[in-house]
This record gives C-alpha cells, sequence and structure tokens, in this order.
C-alpha cells in the first residue's frame, strides 16, 4: 500500500464516517482498557505534574534537529493567547490541566505544527498532500502567499488540526485493536510520530492497544517500520504496564518475543504496577509458556533469589508446577537458600487435590487425564522439595523439619493421601502426631471421611493398637463418636442416592467399629452420649430419605420391568415366517432365528428376576443395617437385569424385522431407528455404574491391603 493510497483511505473515512460514526475512546477510564485495575495489581494515579510529563511527551518528541531550532524564548503576546487557547483544548490523554505548567509543550505543539506546514510548503514539486494541502493550481498558489506563521497561528486553524488529530487518533485505536494495518499505517504515513503517540486516556500507545488485543502481526509489523526505538517499547501506560507486560497477560508468547527481540531480551526487566515484573504477570495468571520464555537466558542477569522465590511460590499457586521444579533447580545450581522452604511446602501439600471421586476416575478413563497429570506433576515436586532438603547442606531445614507436624495435619484435613504418605517417608516419626487435644491424624481422617488414609493406618498394626485408644480432650470423643457423626457435604454429594450414602455411613460406622478397643463402643462422651446414640441421631435423617429413595426408585423401575416381560412374553408366540402344518417354525434352522429364541428367553427371565427383586425391596422391613448389604444388593442386580432385559427385547425386535422382510430396505431403516434405545441405555450407564459401585466398593472399601502402589 503506497503513501498515496494510505492518505486517500484515511481522508475517505474521515470524509464518510466522521467524528460521529468512531466512538469516542478517549472518555473510558484507563482500568477499562486495562487487565490490572489499581485494586489488583496497584494502577497508579497520577498527580498534574506526572500526566504533564506524559501528556507533553509526544509534543516532545521531535528529532534533534528541530529541538535545536525550537528557541526557549517567551512568545509575544498574541503568541501567549494562541497557546492558552491550545492548552484549553489539548486531548485529555495529554494530562494537561495548568495553562501556567505546560506553556512550553503547547508552545512546542505550535511550532512543531508550523514546522511541518513550512516543509509541505517547500516540496510543491510532487504535491504532497500528507497534511491536506494542496500545492498545486490557484489554491496552491493562494496558500504560497501566506506565511507559515499567518495560517498556522489563527485559532481557526489550530481547532481544525486537533480536530483532526483526535479522528485519527480514534481510528488508529479501532485499527490497532481489530489489527487493520493498512489503515493504520495510512495514518504512520501522514504522521510517523502517531507510532508512540498516546491514542487513549489510559496513555496507551498504538503498541499497547495491539499487544493487549493479541494482534501479532499489526505488532510485528509496527515494530519493524523502523521508527519504533527502544525507548518506545519502554513506554508505560496510565496503570505503569508497559506493551510487554500486556503481552504477559494475554499470554501471547509470540508477540513477546518480537518485543524483546527488539530490546535485546532486557525489556522483561522493567517492572509494571507496584514493581510487578512481567513474568510474574503471566504466572498469576497460569501462562506457562510465557513464563518458560520470559525466563530464558535471564537468570544470571538480574533474577535475585528473592524474585526466583517469590515466582517459584506463584507457579505453585498457579498449578504450574512442572516450571516450579525448574526454578528450584536453577536456584540450586545458584546456591540459594530459598530453593526448598516450609512455605512453598505448605502451600504445595495443601492444595485442593484430595481423592478423586468416580466421576473423576471415568473422566480419567475416557481420556481427560489433565486432572491426573497435574495431581502427577504436584507429586512429583513435592518428592524433589523433600528430596532437597534431605540432601543439600547449604539449605536450611530448620524451619522445614519443625513445622512437618503442622504440614502432616494439614494434609491429613484435606485428604492428599500421596503427600500423606511421601511426608510419612521422610518423616516416619509423624505418625505419633497430635493436635493438642490429642485429635491425631486418623481422628482428622476418619473425621473427613478420607478413605485411603485410614486404610493406610488400618495396615500399619502396631500404630493403630495405639492411636485407636486416643480420646481427644474437652469433648471426650474417641475415634467411634467421630465415625458415627454425620459426612461432610462434599462426601455424601460424591454418592448418588440417600440410600448409597446411608450404606457409606455404616459401612464407616463399622469399620472403626472392629478396630477400636471393645470398651469404646459404649463409652460415654462429655454429652453422655455413646458413639451409638450419636449415629442414630445424626443419621436419622438420611435414613428417612434412604428408605423413600430405595422405594420410590424400585417402584419406578419395577414398572418398567413389567412392561418389558409383557412384550418379551407376548414376542415368544410369535413366530416370525409362520409355522408348519407340525407346529415347527419354518425358519427354525435359520442361525438368526436361533438368536432370536435366545434373546427372547433371556429377556423374559432378566425382566422377571428384576420384577422380584423390586417387589422384595418394596415389601422388606427397613433399617440402618439393611443398608449395608441387601437392599443395596438387591437394587443393583435387580437395575443390572433390567438393562438387560432392554437390551434383549431391542435384539429380539430387530431380529424379528429382518427375518420378517429379509433383505430389503426396510428392515435397515427400521434398524436404525431402533438403535435409539440403545443409545439412551449409554447415557444412562453412568447411573448404572454410580449404583453398582458403591455397592460392592463398600463392601470390599475396609478390607486390609497393600496401599505402597497407590
Amino acid at each position: 500500500m503506497s503513501k498515496k493510497d494510505g492518505n486517500d483511505l484515511l481522508e475517505r473515512d474521515l470524509e464518510e464516517g466522521g467524528a460521529d460514526q468512531v466512538p469516542d475512546l478517549r472518555i473510558r477510564d484507563a482500568n477499562d482498557l486495562l487487565p490490572f485495575p489499581e485494586q489488583n495489581l496497584g494502577g497508579s494515579s497520577m498527580t498534574n505534574e506526572d500526566a504533564h510529563e506524559h501528556g507533553s511527551a509526544y509534543y516532545d518528541r521531535q528529532s534533534p534537529e528541530k529541538k535545536n531550532e525550537i528557541a526557549p524564548s517567551s512568545p509575544t503576546n498574541s503568541e501567549s493567547s494562541t497557546e492558552a487557547d491550545v492548552v484549553q483544548e489539548l486531548p485529555e490523554w495529554s494530562g494537561v490541566t495548568n495553562t501556567e505548567d505546560t506553556s512550553r509543550s503547547a508552545h512546542l505543539y505550535l511550532r512543531s505544527r508550523e514546522e511541518q506546514v513550512a516543509e509541505q510548503k517547500t516540496n510543491t514539486t510532487g504535491g504532497d498532500d500528507t497534511l491536506g494541502i494542496e500545492t498545486e493550481g490557484d489554491s496552491g498558489s493562494s496558500q504560497s502567499d501566506q506565511s507559515p506563521e499567518s495560517s498556522s497561528s489563527s485559532p481557526a486553524y489550530e481547532k481544525n488540526e486537533k480536530s483532526d488529530y483526535f479522528k485519527k487518533g480514534r481510528l488508529l485505536y479501532k485499527a490497532a485493536s481489530e489489527g487493520k494495518w493498512e489503515e493504520a499505517e495510512g495514518i504512520f504515513d501522514i504522521d510517523r510520530n502517531f507510532v508512540r503517540a498516546y491514542i487513549t486516556r489510559g496513555l496507551e500507545t498504538p503498541l499497547h492497544v495491539s499487544a493487549l488485543a493479541n494482534n501479532l502481526d499489526f505488532v510485528k509489523k509496527l515494530v519493524q517500520r523502523g521508527e519504533i526505538r527502544k525507548e518506545d517499547l519502554e513506554i508505560k501506560n496510565k496503570a505503569d504496564n508497559t506493551a510487554l507486560c500486556l503481552a504477559a497477560v494475554s499470554g501471547n508468547v509470540a508477540i513477546a518475543e518480537v518485543l524483546m527481540k527488539e530490546h535485546d531480551d532486557q525489556l522483561q526487566r522493567i517492572c509494571g504496577p507496584k514493581g510487578i515484573l512481567p513474568v510474574m504477570m503471566a504466572a498469576k495468571l497460569g501462562h506457562g509458556d510465557m513464563v518458560t520464555r520470559l525466563r530464558e537466558g535471564s537468570y544470571s542477569n538480574f533474577w535475585t533469589e528473592e524474585q526466583d522465590a517469590e515466582l517459584m511460590m506463584e507457579c505453585i499457586s498457579s498449578d504450574l508446577f512442572d516450571i516450579a521444579k525448574d526454578i528450584a533447580t536453577d536456584m540450586i545450581k545458584e546456591k540459594s537458600k530459598l530453593a526448598v522452604s516450609h512455605t512453598a511446602i505448605e502451600m504445595l501439600v495443601t492444595k485442593p487435590m484430595a481423592e478423586r471421586s468416580t466421576k473423576g476416575k471415568w473422566k480419567t478413563f475416557f481420556g481427560s487425564k489433565e486432572a491426573n497429570l497435574r495431581e502427577i506433576q504436584a507429586l512429583d515436586l513435592l518428592k524433589y522439595m523433600l528430596e532437597l532438603a534431605f540432601t543439600e547442606d547449604d539449605l536450611n531445614t530448620k524451619e522445614i523439619v519443625e513445622k512437618a507436624p503442622n504440614l502432616l495435619l494439614k494434609v491429613a484435613e484435606q485428604g492428599n493421601f500421596h503427600f500423606f504418605k511421601w511426608l510419612l517417608y521422610y518423616y516416619p516419626e509423624l505418625v505419633w502426631t497430635t493436635r493438642d487435644n490429642f485429635e491425631s491424624t486418623f481422628h482428622i481422617a476418619v473425621k473427613n471421611r478420607h478413605k485411603k488414609i485410614f486404610i493406610l493406618l488400618h495396615d500399619m498394626e502396631s500404630v493403630r493398637k495405639l492411636v485407636t485408644t486416643f480420646i481427644i480432650e474437652k469433648t471426650e470423643n474417641n475415634m467411634l463418636h467421630l465415625a458415627a457423626t454425620l459426612a461432610p457435604k462434599d462426601k455424601l454429594n460424591a454418592v448418588t442416592g440417600a440410600a448409597f450414602q446411608m450404606q457409606q455411613a455404616i459401612c464407616w460406622y463399622k469399620a472403626v467399629e472392629k478396630i477400636v478397643p471393645p470398651s469404646y463402643k459404649y463409652m460415654k462422651n462429655v454429652e453422655g452420649r455413646t458413639p451409638a446414640d450419636i449415629f442414630d441421631e445424626e443419621q436419622k435423617h438420611l435414613l428417612a430419605e434412604g428408605e423413600k429413595w430405595m422405594k420410590s426408585t424400585a417402584k419406578s423401575c419395577m414398572v418398567v420391568a413389567a412392561l418389558t416381560a409383557t412384550v418379551m412374553f407376548t414376542s415368544a408366540f410369535t413366530v416370525p415366517g409362520g409355522n408348519d402344518d407340525e407346529g415347527r417354525p419354518y425358519l427354525s434352522n435359520n442361525v438368526y432365528f436361533k438368536f432370536l429364541t435366545i434373546s427372547e428367553v433371556s429377556g423374559m427371565l432378566s425382566s422377571s428376576t428384576s420384577i422380584l427383586l423390586f417387589l422384595s425391596i418394596l415389601t422388606s422391613r427397613v433399617n440402618k443395617y439393611a443398608f449395608r448389604h441387601s437392599l443395596p444388593c438387591m437394587l443393583a442386580i435387580g437395575v443390572v437385569a433390567l438393562f438387560f432385559s432392554i437390551v434383549s427385547m431391542v435384539i429380539a425386535f430387530c431380529l424379528t424385522i429382518y427375518l420378517s422382510y429379509g433383505h430389503t430396505r426396510v428392515p435397515g431403516l427400521l434398524l436404525l431407528f431402533a438403535c435409539v434405545p440403545i443409545m439412551f441405555i449409554s447415557l444412562k450407564f453412568r447411573l448404572l455404574v454410580d449404583i453398582i459401585h458403591p455397592t460392592f466398593v463398600s463392601y470390599l472399601l475396609f478390607r486390609s491391603s497393600n496401599l505402597s502402589n497407590l
């Protein structure tokens, strides 16, 4: 695109759209355009002096030759009046608020425009219309008769100049935010100083706007124009963000590489709001690739060990565990004592990565492994830090050792089994850790229903026999009292249906009852209640809800099973193809007919079985111990039989259609629609799993097992 084309395009946009067609972006608050408001990352509130410094920067950026030509002498009376008018109408983003403080900026503005007009006047041979001034014909002759001072010093002329300036600024903001380089290039060709001009009230240059909008091509072409200098890349907006800061916020590594390449990879040293480095901003928002790129080749240059330690903490907080490990490795190479600290380990082990539910396991099974990978990386980082704490002599591990018991208590509260196991591996004596009220980590596991931690205690027989005798001070509750209480809401919601929630409660109570001393079953706490009393009182509502849920589910399933049995019974006496004189089917030797017979018989038997099981649930006497095995088992087997009967019915239907119509298009279309019930069954497969899984897993839940490979 030539300079002439760019000018024509810009003038056409201004004539057709005008100022009314472009939204006034100057009235927006700075925080509307910035990702880090002042209350979050500490944007700056500017004084008049700061605003003057930012606002006059554009007008002061002249070439050395022009700066030498500008005389610092005071203007005449007429010039002073003109300058005052200019000051009152300067852009809002210029930060100019006081005529007395900004007379120099206004004077420079007028002089710079006069010089540009004078330069255009001397270049009349080519008819250059960079500033929209005709240089040919009569109008050119008439303008040549006027002096630069007379044409540029009139208030009307200055008002038109500033109005045109604002229009260009609006168009430039729109082009930079939308990535329209051709439109922006036309403006730059008219006035190259626009490449570094403030075009928003937030004191943002086109580079700021395009970097935040992720317009890579725009940024690349803008930087490659040649007018951009290193100091232009360091320009900060009103919130103290450079263009690299905004690129770090958006997470666009390619834009960051373009900016750093033009600045010799030192631009990342310039801090943003409240002294926050761009790499820290990227870490806060979880942009791992950006963090890695901003750290490359910069460790030995300007990073301090305090900054690295802070960055490692931010990476742990944002789940960037692999990058945190790399930072710790670099710090070890630099002999930093902050590579491993109690604070970092505490933040890591207390992150919410507790036991995954059935839903999480099935999600991982079907291909989503993000949560599993995150847990593996976190565990790898913990083992690495604990190993460093024991092998590196330069590290100060005293604080880690002293506060390790508190770490284990927090892990037991959180339920991170793998972290719990590895802390015990490095600190075996922590198994006896208790709170001030003699509440051990295994009491905490029972209270919060952390199954794997409890099973670990179950396998440690020597520890189990002593820890189970601990009685909590003040309340005088033993471990069985804690097992009798209602489970936390997150554990209850992990199980489908009140009946299976009741099953989990009775299984926990019975499992703890087996390992505590026999006398503890009848021990009363400070309130005079035994564990059984607490169980009956707190599980009373759950027992009633479980009975209601169990019977309503059985009633609904029995209706479906009865309909299925009716269909299968009728289809058994309807033989496709008919019978011969002796009553034998004509298609008895057909292999598909044999499959039809098998599907009809199996469907009839399975539906009848499910009816009997559901009927037993409806007529059974319900008590809390019935929820442990009998009722859940009957419901699970009945639901499996019902699903099997429905599948058999659909198969029998498809085979009957095939045998009746043969190889034609009709059975093919009907079979296609017959797949809909099968698809419905696949959608409800999760419900089947949620019913079967708690039943049989709860039965085997508290069996002694080896968890060394977990």
